[in-house]
């Protein structure tokens, strides 16, 4: 099989659409501004399967490298995680395809940007009327986060409920049934990546849902499923040290034309 088809294979869900070099727009963004475009939601289990698949093929699944990229399924046992169901089906099961990506490491995060970038190049050189390739994906950089965040805040407001009373967000509320073992009243730990509501710039799940990593190494943003709603407030900095079960990220993408 040659490495053209794999990356058409693997571009399947990450491919960029334009229809000239001046519209381009990397296809499941928002733009922020001229030269910024952020994910509309969470890196997701399958968007992590065809890394890691193209990576298997491409190295063979015994290779460093595709050993290297492989998410830590058990962060779900650790205190405040633990379940064993998790740990086995999270990652692999397509009941959770959709489901943000967890247990990944900063480094891996990063090489997942670079890769995609790489891919992403690949398919558009295949294009005639492509020239410009003048862009990459990466973490965004605290400051970039809390600006396509922003808007989220108003999710915070009123318990997380809307005037409904529908929930806004995946977060510690006084809804949850309190699981058996844990000290607050959480949610079923994650919640799909198109979940709940986007905010006024159509990013999903900016607050709740899983905590993102951002560029700075050792901080994320934004609160998780088993964070309290102050937890969650864009403004907000919380410190990790590994992967956890409460942890993920989107890109966001430069591009100048």
């Amino acid at each position: 099989m040659k490495p053209f088809y794999l990356a058409l294979a693997a571009m399947a869900c990450l491919c960029l659409s334009f229809s000239k070099i001046k519209s381009f727009v990397p296809s499941g963004t928002v733009q922020i501004n001229d030269t910024l475009f952020a994910d509309e939601v969470e890196v997701s289990n399958f968007a992590w399967q065809e890394y890691e698949s193209w990576t298997k093929t491409f190295y063979g699944i015994n290779s460093k490298e595709h050993l290297a990229i492989l998410p830590d399924t058990l962060v779900w046992r650790e205190k405040l995680s633990n379940n064993e169901p998790y740990v086995l089906h999270y990652y692999r099961h397509p009941a959770y395809r959709d489901f943000p990506v967890v247990g990944i490491s900063y480094e891996q995060a990063v090489s997942y940007c670079k890769w995609r970038t790489e891919r992403v190049k690949s398919l558009l050189s295949t294009k005639k009327d492509f020239k410009n390739q003048n862009f990459h994906y990466r973490l965004p950089t605290k400051a970039e986060w809390e600006k396509f965040a922003e808007s989220s805040t108003e999710f915070l407001n009123n318990g997380g409920k809307n005037s409904k009373g529908q929930r806004q967000l995946n977060c510690v509320n006084d809804d949850t049934t309190k699981l058996k073992g844990w000290p607050h009243k959480y949610n079923d730990v994650t919640a799909p990546v198109y979940s709940y509501f986007p905010n006024s710039l159509k990013i999903y799940n900016a607050t709740g849902n899983v905590a993102e990593m951002i560029l700075e190494k050792g901080i994320c943003k934004g609160g998780g499923w088993r964070n309290q709603l102050d937890e969650c407030r864009p403004g907000k900095d919380t410190q990790y040290t590994k992967p956890n079960a409460w942890l993920g990220f989107r890109c966001v993408c430069i591009v100048n034309n």
